[in-house]
């Protein structure tokens, strides 16, 4: 790809293109080792960046005053799949990254065409652009950006009250949950605030409590307080049937289990035998 020398002062910072966030020029660091005389910043007719912003900021901080630049005519759309599918490619993009692009393409490329033009590694519905304004609000981009948030819990975080949804979000800014963990947490936390009738947040509140943040594998504890208070009846009978359990002395060779959710006073008894021969004097003791 061909290119000419070109002052940086000339190149337009217009960010009409540009879907970086936060910018991470560090990332673009010994690009020019990689691609030795290859144009890593693109322009179009009216010399705005197309791809390469980090890199220009990279220059712009080691005070350069030029660099190599291809310029092209580009419309909207394809200049915005020109710097996704690059700096996908070389680097890629964080989910807040993939969202604000969408949110910029989808004002002038249909969705069928960004689905077939671009590896954004997840479902692009109309559910999701109704969300984007949420998805993109300044407590959600840090998160997004960092892969604390996944996109399944983000999608239902944006449904929820201010509010709640801030309590949420401070909850997985803190503690690093899996995508089925943070959906698990969601789900636990709307049913027992439906079934308390009080907000989410509050419920959150009195269940989560800064010590057990503190503690060795705080998502276990927390799943398992949020569990609790969703299922209170349950739970104690849990506590029980280990109660129950450790009075018994229960001897190495067996194991004991209840039927599914105590529907019954139903306990099953599995008695383990090293070998075939053991088993048949087993059997016989207890016939």
């Amino acid at each position: 790809m061909p290119g000419s020398v070109m002052k940086l002062q000339d190149i337009s910072r217009d960010d009409v293109y540009d879907f970086t966030w936060p910018p991470q020029p560090q990332r673009l660091e010994g690009i020019e080792a990689k691609f030795p005389g290859l144009p890593l910043v693109v322009v179009d007719a009216a010399q705005r960046i197309v791809w390469g912003h980090d890199y220009f900021r990279l220059l712009l901080a080691g005070r350069r005053k030029d660099a190599l630049v291809f310029e092209g005519e580009f419309n909207p759309t394809e200049a915005l799949l020109l710097n996704f599918n690059l700096s996908n490619r070389l680097f890629e993009l964080n989910l807040c990254e993939k969202l604000l692009f969408i949110r910029k393409i989808s004002r002038c490329c249909k969705l069928v065409e960004i689905r077939r033009r671009a590896e954004l590694g997840f479902a692009l519905n109309e559910a999701l652009l109704e969300r984007l304004d949420v998805l993109l609000d300044v407590s959600m981009r840090p998160l997004l950006a960092a892969g604390q948030l996944c996109l399944k819990a983000a999608m239902r975080l944006a449904d929820f009250a201010p509010r709640d949804r801030k309590a949420l979000l401070g909850l997985f800014g803190k503690i690093g949950f899996s995508e089925s963990h943070q959906l698990q947490v969601i789900q636990l936390l709307e049913e027992t605030a439906f079934r308390k009738k009080r907000s989410v947040a509050s419920i959150l509140a009195a269940t989560v409590r800064p010590a057990l943040l503190e503690q060795e594998m705080p998502q276990q504890k927390i799943l398992e307080a949020l569990q609790r208070r969703r299922f209170p009846a349950l739970s104690r009978q849990e506590d029980e049937w280990r109660q129950w359990q450790k009075k018994a002395s229960i001897p190495n060779r067996l194991a004991l289990g209840h039927a599914p959710f105590f529907c019954s006073g139903e306990v099953r008894i599995v008695l383990t035998a090293k070998d075939r021969l053991e088993a048949e004097e087993l059997l016989k003791k207890l016939k």
